[in-house]
């Protein structure tokens, strides 16, 4: 575990207090905290996550509102904001991609089914509608 000087902290804590950091902030900082980490993530509180390359905090916020077992796990694992931050996306990106997967296996077991006749039909079905539209 890292040590800090009382004055490092006293930064830290003036950072996280003047960065308008809301209550649902409290128990992830707290994490981070005892995971050694005391300063606030990087970003303001203006910050969105929809933009082209949104900063730590728009992430995080974005993981505390949609992701927050997920978010407890990447700080439970990580030194950093910025791991947590790449621990979230990495994730996120694993669990699209597995839904995605399950998507393709159930459209390719309901192809199965139908059989080559109503597999037949539907597409004539489709081309007709394409055709009349």
């Amino acid at each position: 575990m890292r040590t800090y000087s009382k004055s490092a902290f006293d930064e830290a804590r003036a950072l996280w207090d003047s960065g308008h950091f809301s209550d649902e902030w409290k128990p992830y900082r707290h994490q981070a905290a005892m995971r050694g980490f005391i300063y606030p993530p990087e970003g303001t509180a203006f910050d969105s996550w929809d933009e082209d390359i949104p900063s730590q905090r728009a992430m995080l916020i974005r993981a505390i509102r949609e992701t927050p077992r997920l978010l407890s796990a990447a700080i439970g694992r990580s030194q950093s904001w910025g791991e947590v931050v790449a621990f979230v996306i990495k994730r996120r990106d694993d669990m699209r991609e597995e839904l995605d997967e399950r998507d393709r296996a159930i459209a390719r077991s309901r192809a199965d089914e139908q059989g080559p006749q109503e597999a037949t039909a539907t597409i004539k079905a489709i081309l007709n509608r394409i055709g009349d539209s």
